[in-house]
């Protein structure tokens, strides 16, 4: 007997998720396994190495902030080289679910649903970039360059909201010009600049010239609300490779009063741009409206879906919609008692419209399926690290290491890998050694998505509500069982840190520790010197508050550091 015939058409091996509680939480389904991300994944066999998922409970594409998981998240997470031609893709595929948490919690409003509709425009292009080039990037001496007139200047300190870690700002129209020269290797791709958009009458009007033949302006003024930045992006879809070593020149024409022209990143989309899912978004029931702070209905639903295919149909054939609105068709027996989220079986129906989705996508060049829909992308090999449940498990370490004396404001965040798809951490513990009163910490969750051996952004913090106070005595301490302080964290697979801080200090509080190396750790000096054997990496002086929502950058490799325990469900 013959085996079955294949499919028509190969699917995509490589998948990266960014959105809101559908494809991340568990509300609503028992296990994540039964969440629709893990049903589609499962339905086309993809492996979790081939999974990542950057979706985060609560997220709005509007928020800025990496933490939350909006636009600042895909602007930050996806970055790509800034390689010469052939321009081509980079990372798998992608799934963008996100909008009924801009609605409820932000408004339905005209301006807010085309501010998102600029975030949304710009995580699709970002997605399908070749080649970035940030805001400082071989500023006018390389094919590529930035070119800047004296009133633009660089301001740094802005990853919450930009692509890199700085933007450059212009806040008077005097010198106020930007030259972009093409590379000479340009073929006639997609050009994207990014602008940010700015929150309230505080931005500017930037007019396009330059030898290339761009015309035209773009307005990056009273984008969003007060309080909040957005990406503003124009994808420049009419060059051809007779354009390659030509200009792009920006001008601001105009800045509001007490306003500012604030340039962000532009990038090159690939020659063989890679999938993309938009998902639309749901009509909720009563409950689940009633839910949110701002009023939501269905027709509002509907206006914004609208807004979502009208950017959709931007792009080509290789950004397709997922109809989660038609999969859930408003059936209570899909949703879970609050109104909001799907439970199985509304998980299945939308891994349906998700799979219908991948099987709309065209390939747009003469390139073949697989330079589209298998592009390059970070596949890694396969790990497994069982965990047995009502057992507490730390980092991996050579053992128990030196006792370390707490000092305030010492933080330290120690590695450790989740392998299984069903692990849940429900209590953390430290060990205290000396019986002294007067300590306090912060302990918390960051994740790392990437598997760039640091902490990225905060999953959970117990503590957000107040430190946590060691007893007095000797012995372990746990964080509560139940109730404020408490812990219940599912967890996808992936490199996750357990972060501690020192917030007050009793005197000579002494502490058990991890002795190093770890296996997830650099394990050779910052010259190469073979003189370290870190446990875990150290920042001083990080105050009392809440744990940051992005792990600060510069902290040291350190041995013999203070370990946090996690209880396994």
């Amino acid at each position: 007997m013959g085996v079955s015939p294949g499919p028509l058409r190969q699917v995509p091996d490589y998948w990266n998720v960014f959105g809101h509680s559908y494809l991340i939480f568990t509300v609503g389904t028992l296990w994540q396994t039964g969440r629709a991300d893990a049903i589609f994944r499962g339905s086309m066999d993809i492996e979790h190495n081939n999974w990542r998922n950057y979706a985060s409970t609560g997220a709005m594409l509007t928020q800025e902030g990496r933490q939350h998981g909006g636009y600042a998240r895909v602007l930050q997470e996806v970055t790509r080289s800034q390689r010469t031609a052939p321009y081509a893709a980079d990372g798998g595929a992608a799934v963008l679910c996100y909008g009924i948490n801009d609605m409820g919690n932000k408004g339905v409003t005209t301006q807010l649903r085309t501010a998102f509709q600029h975030a949304l425009r710009t995580c699709i292009s970002r997605w399908r970039a070749s080649s970035i080039r940030e805001n400082n990037y071989n500023l006018g001496t390389s094919p590529g360059q930035i070119s800047y007139g004296a009133g633009f200047t660089e301001s740094g300190g802005t990853s919450e909201f930009s692509s890199g870690t700085s933007i450059h700002r212009a806040t008077s129209t005097t010198n106020a010009t930007i030259t972009i020269t093409l590379p000479s290797d340009y073929g006639g791709e997609p050009v994207v600049v990014c602008w940010v958009g700015a929150a309230g009458a505080f931005g500017a009007t930037i007019t396009f010239s330059g030898t290339a033949g761009v015309t035209g302006t773009l307005s990056t003024s009273n984008i969003m609300p007060s309080g909040s930045h957005c990406p503003v992006v124009r994808r420049i879809t009419n060059l051809t490779a007779a354009n390659a070593g030509q200009t792009i020149v920006m001008t601001a024409t105009s800045i509001d009063a007490s306003g500012a022209a604030e340039f962000d990143c532009w990038w090159i989309e690939a020659t063989n741009p890679p999938p993309v899912i938009v998902c639309n978004i749901a009509r909720l029931t009563a409950a689940g409206y009633a839910s949110y702070p701002n009023t939501v209905t269905d027709a509002d639903v509907a206006t914004w879906n609208q807004a979502i295919a009208d950017v959709v149909a931007e792009f080509d054939g290789m950004v397709q919609i997922a109809d989660l609105d038609a999969a859930l068709n408003k059936d209570a027996s899909l949703i879970f008692t609050d109104g909001v989220h799907p439970n199985e079986f509304g998980a299945a129906r939308i891994a349906d419209a998700l799979l219908a989705a991948t099987k709309r996508l065209t390939p747009t060049t003469s390139l073949g399926n697989a330079a589209h829909l298998n592009v390059s992308a970070p596949r890694s090999g396969q790990l497994l690290r069982p965990r047995l449940s009502g057992h507490w498990y730390t980092a991996d370490s050579a053992g128990i290491g030196a006792t370390y004396t707490a000092v305030a404001g010492d933080m330290f965040a120690l590695p450790i890998q989740v392998t299984g798809s069903r692990e849940r951490w429900i209590r953390f513990a430290v060990e205290a050694i000396a019986s002294v009163t007067g300590t306090s910490i912060r302990w918390g969750i960051y994740d790392d998505i990437g598997a760039s051996g640091y902490p990225m952004c905060l999953v959970t913090e117990p503590t957000a509500s107040g430190a946590f106070t060691i007893t007095t005595g000797a012995g372990v301490k746990m964080s509560p069982a139940s109730g404020t302080g408490s812990l219940n964290q599912p967890l996808d697979p992936g490199v996750y840190w357990l972060v501690i801080k020192f917030t007050a200090v009793g005197t000579s509080h002494t502490f058990r520790t991890l002795k190093g190396p770890s296996l997830l750790l650099p394990n050779l000096s910052t010259g190469g010197a073979g003189s370290i054997t870190p446990s875990g990496w150290k920042l001083t002086g990080q105050g009392t508050g809440v744990l940051p929502a992005t792990f600060p950058a510069g902290a040291a490799l350190s041995d013999n550091c203070p370990y946090v325990g996690v209880l396994i469900n």
